[in-house]
């Protein structure tokens, strides 16, 4: 795939990169001493170290602060560090950052890649491996076409049961089979046999590891032609939005006693409990799964067919569509918003999203008084008879009370019932505007909509 920068942009990327390479420097802290502290960390237990030989083949660098943001990078010279420290790697950050803002670049590279490209570019421009009229795009470039391609990238999704693939925007839930395993397992056993370390035992708890993590698991894929981290980043995000599709979908949207766990694999988990309770000098362990309801969703075909019913082609269509109206987007982050609710298990986190969810959608700007124009509103929107809007009303006057004595006072106040009718009000509000989107492209037009309403 050829990739190609106006050529304005090129030179000037290329200028800014070959300043870069006057301020390549040895790392100033190498050789510090640093003085071992007595700590937890001391005591941690490592079932592997690192060999002598695995440490040197690190060819990259650098400090990171408290954060884990990068504050300096280096390559190595005769076992000397080589690189840019703090103040330059933080021109160097916005170097970057600006060319990534090129569409031609960070719809097929990753940020990372770029960094990683223009740290080859410096070694080699050190090193005297290339030319100095070799420029870093011609480089950049160069380097991404070899590394674009086709992927199919499929990621894990836990606490999810389907019975037959599906697609939700643009990513398939499918799960693979016993089969599949067979085979992959079967052909990795054949490429290790070949080595002299191989060890059938250890070669069998490796594949009980892999059965029981993956086999049965739901996984969400994609095909896409871009750099390899790029293509995860891109699956990552559309895999993200289906999921936000489905949990407003799912049966936690409208009870909220039940915790919403599915999710990428890895990024959710169940509440779990670690305990050392002492009686003596020796302590009782206990640990396990602290959930004892039904955490797993499982769609059958049946349940399958009821959420098409109640808009999982709409929604569906809304995340996939690229050239998104006003409306659609408020819609986009209300759904969003609704979601990070129902992951939520704390009963004042899932009131504080569910009202922004719903002054998202509905309210105009800062200046309008909040709780009088987003209770009419919901109001109109979701009811139909007089009195189930009036209960829609003081539904969001007592809900702000309660994110006002939180908030404001630190007082917490549980009521589930309250949270079931608001998680049910706003739900329906949004699925609504969901419907309405075809009829209206910006909020203003739902808003004037609602407000003949009232006035009707």
């Amino acid at each position: 795939m050829k990739m190609k920068l106006q050529e304005k942009a090129n030179k000037y990327f290329n200028t800014k990169a070959g300043e870069f390479l006057y301020q390549l420097k040895p790392d100033p802290k190498k050789g510090k001493d640093q003085q071992e502290v007595e700590s937890s960390s001391s005591h941690v237990f490592v079932s592997k170290h690192f060999s002598q030989n695995d440490i040197i083949s690190i060819n990259s660098l650098g400090y990171v602060n408290g954060f884990g943001q990068q504050r300096a990078r280096y390559f190595i010279v005769n076992n000397i560090p080589i690189g840019l420290d703090e103040e330059a790697y933080g021109l160097f950050e916005q170097f970057a950052e600006n060319l990534y803002e090129n569409k031609e670049i960070n719809s097929v590279l990753s940020l990372e890649f770029v960094k990683d490209c223009a740290f080859s570019w410096f070694e080699k421009q050190y090193k005297g491996q290339i030319s100095r009229d070799d420029k870093f795009i011609t480089f950049l470039t160069e380097k991404a076409e070899k590394e674009i391609r086709n992927y199919k990238i499929s990621i894990p999704i836990s606490f999810i049961s389907i019975q037959q693939p599906f697609k939700v925007g643009n990513v398939i839930f499918e799960y693979f089979k016993t089969s599949f395993f067979d085979e992959y397992l079967a052909h990795s056993k054949a490429i290790y046999e070949k080595s002299p370390n191989f060890d059938e035992s250890d070669f069998k708890m490796y594949e009980v590891r892999l059965r029981k993590k993956y086999q049965g698991v739901v996984f969400a894929f994609m095909n896409v032609t871009a750099e390899k981290s790029k293509s995860i980043e891109i699956v990552k995000a559309e895999t993200e939005k289906a999921l936000m599709v489905l949990r407003f979908l799912s049966e936690t949207a409208f009870l909220p006693g039940i915790p919403c766990y599915f999710g990428i694999m890895g990024q959710t988990n169940l509440p779990e409990k670690y305990y050392f309770i002492f009686e003596d000098h020796f302590p009782e362990i206990q640990q396990g799964v602290d959930e004892s309801r039904n955490y797993i969703w499982s769609i059958s075909d049946r349940q399958l067919s009821l959420l098409k019913k109640i808009g999982l082609d709409q929604a569906s269509d809304l995340i996939t569509k690229e050239n998104r109206s006003d409306l659609e987007n408020i819609l986009m982050t209300s759904m969003s918003l609704f979601s990070r609710s129902l992951t939520s298990r704390d009963f004042q986190d899932k009131i504080v999203y569910m009202l922004v969810a719903v002054e998202t959608l509905l309210l105009q700007n800062e200046s309008e008084p909040i709780q009088s124009n987003i209770g009419i509103r919901l109001a109109f929107l979701t009811k139909s008879d007089v009195e189930g809007r009036r209960r829609t009303k003081e539904l969001i006057r007592n809900a702000y009370k309660i994110r006002s004595s939180y908030i404001h006072h630190g007082k917490t106040k549980y009521d589930m019932d309250l949270l079931q009718e608001l998680q049910h009000s706003v739900w329906t509000a949004i699925h609504n505007a969901l419907m309405l989107r075809g009829r209206f492209t910006t909020q203003t037009d739902i808003l004037d909509y609602l407000e003949k309403l009232v006035l009707s």
